[in-house]
């Protein structure tokens, strides 16, 4: 008998807090987690393990970020209005983050000038934030919605056509099984194979054009800095692709929200 365990990240909600999001480019909610590390038996973990961090997700966004839980308040059982959030968890946001939002501002406003030189860092900072999120992804094997549809539609064929064949063709009923097997199993682990390829297009690239867009990033822009990140072994370098990021781009702009937390004059 096989038993199969080791060691495993155990997140935990602490509850809600205020903060700046460097994706989202403006204050909002987050969801505070422990990060624990503990021992698994079948992945079941046995406790919350020994603490290695916290962290915080965008509820925006969903990207997560470190934390350190010593600059709030503390945080707040249900998630309330940013204005109330930042009030009761992080009222000095406007403060701590006063330069940042007013560039922001600037930003949106199309006020701000900004160097040739200063230019890459700030391309190349989005997908250093969401890296991390990328390497969790391919750490495991992740099955969507469409590797379920495939496989339910295997074992619905798996008893259709045999059932059918019996009928029409009973001389041929066991290779039509054999044939529906290796076709639908051939479909189950192409659907396999793609689940990293979707998730990059639906939950990386519309994320990584939603911070870039202020900046309007020029194509080879956004080549360069997914090229630096390859060199570097980070694997959203070699799963993102700049035409799905561009297609995001070219989609007409959400409304801009109105910030609650406002830099201190």
């Amino acid at each position: 008998m096989i038993i199969v365990w080791g060691k495993k990240h155990v997140r935990r909600s602490l509850g809600y807090v205020a903060d700046f999001c460097p994706i989202c480019r403006r204050p909002s909610a987050f969801n505070l987690r422990r990060v624990g590390l503990a021992g698994h038996v079948y992945y079941i973990s046995l406790g919350e393990g020994d603490l290695v961090g916290h962290e915080r997700t965008c509820k925006r966004c969903d990207t997560p970020f470190e934390a350190d839980p010593g600059r709030y308040r503390g945080p707040a059982k249900k998630l309330a209005p940013l204005k109330e959030l930042i009030a009761q968890t992080f009222p000095d946001l406007g403060t701590v983050w006063r330069e940042r939002i007013e560039f922001e501002n600037q930003l949106q406003q199309g006020s701000v000038a900004i160097s040739s030189a200063d230019r890459p860092p700030l391309i190349l900072s989005p997908f250093l934030l969401l890296s991390p999120k990328v390497e969790r992804q391919f750490a495991t094997t992740h099955l969507d919605k469409e590797v379920g549809f495939a496989f339910a539609g295997l074992m619905a064929m798996l008893y259709i056509v045999p059932a059918i064949m019996h009928k029409v063709a009973p001389d041929k009923a066991d290779d039509a099984f054999l044939f529906v097997l290796l076709a639908g199993v051939l479909l189950v682990l192409w659907q396999v194979a793609m689940t990293g390829r979707r998730f990059m297009r639906r939950e990386i690239a519309p994320v990584v054009a939603q911070a870039l867009r202020p900046l309007k990033p020029r194509t080879s822009e956004m080549s360069r800095a997914l090229d630096e990140l390859r060199k570097h072994g980070h694997k959203i370098g070699r799963k993102l692709k700049v035409s799905d990021i561009e297609a995001h781009l070219k989609q007409p702009a959400p409304r801009p929200e109105t910030s609650t937390a406002k830099a201190p004059r």
